[in-house]
């Protein structure tokens, strides 16, 4: 059974903080969770494994209002536009048969539903099948074999944590794309290489409605996951762990570095 959350301008902190919180609480129920969101102020992103001062331009990112958040996952650094982006995250608990696949097999077939989605708004994608270093400090530049490419230029990428009870994936489909603030916030970027690398719906021409793009992307991961589902919310025990890893994970990270939360 799969619990389906359509969530739409919420907090960076907040944002990184549910999706952690429902893998958390996986074991204590019966249901994996897809969950779609945006993201309001920009925030911009690192993998747990990356030092923010070495990855992000905190002076940047503060000038414009921005927030900085740790992933619970991997990879690189990125910037998630207020508008500019679809995010899904994906938990699965043992018993769903992705977990039984390797991290990148499991992170390919994952993928595969913002490949479907694609498909469904009538845009011709593939899958990428490379792979790049994880060294590489921006997202990006990072070329995984689950990153979904169209006409060579990549247009979702993933980041994935698990362990033996759940899987917790999350990754993007671009909207919209400004270099400019990218070169601003990352560090390290070639905005003219970023754009040989990158592409959103909106440098290929496409516009569709918000309502159009979440019920292209629920379709696209039922189809991989193949469950029956239902529309939900967080459960109450799921709040009391987001309130928790706000308190003391997030918002001490965010004052460690001279920010507060909005």
């Amino acid at each position: 059974m799969l619990r389906i959350i359509f969530d739409y301008y919420r907090d960076p902190i907040v944002n990184m903080a549910i999706d952690e919180a429902i893998y958390r609480y996986r074991t204590n129920v019966d249901f994996d969770t897809i969950r779609l969101y945006m993201w309001k102020p920009s925030g911009v992103s690192i993998g747990r494994s990356q030092n923010v001062h070495d990855t992000i331009n905190l002076n940047c990112i503060s000038e414009l209002n921005f927030i900085p958040v740790v992933r619970p996952t991997g990879g690189g650094a990125l910037l998630h536009m207020e508008g500019g982006e679809v995010t899904y995250s994906i938990i699965l608990g043992s018993g769903n048969p992705i977990m039984k696949l390797d991290i990148p097999t499991s992170a390919v077939e994952i993928a595969k539903g913002v490949y479907y989605s694609l498909v469904e708004l009538g845009v011709d994608a593939g899958i990428s099948g490379e792979y790049i270093s994880s060294k590489v400090p921006l997202c990006y530049f990072r070329r995984g074999s689950s990153d979904i490419l169209i006409n060579g230029k990549k247009i979702s990428g993933s980041a994935q944590v698990r362990n033996r009870d759940a899987v917790l994936q999350h990754g993007t489909l671009l909207l919209d794309l400004d270099y400019d603030l990218w070169a601003c916030v990352i560090k390290g970027v070639d905005k003219n290489l970023l754009k040989d690398k990158v592409i959103s719906l909106k440098g290929l021409g496409i516009k569709y409605s918000l309502k159009k793009i979440y019920e292209a992307m629920l379709s696209g991961f039922l189809k991989v996951l193949n469950d029956e589902y239902f529309f939900g919310t967080l459960l109450p025990e799921e709040i009391e762990i987001v309130d928790e890893l706000i308190n003391r994970k997030y918002e001490p990270w965010l004052s460690s570095i001279g920010f507060k939360s909005i």
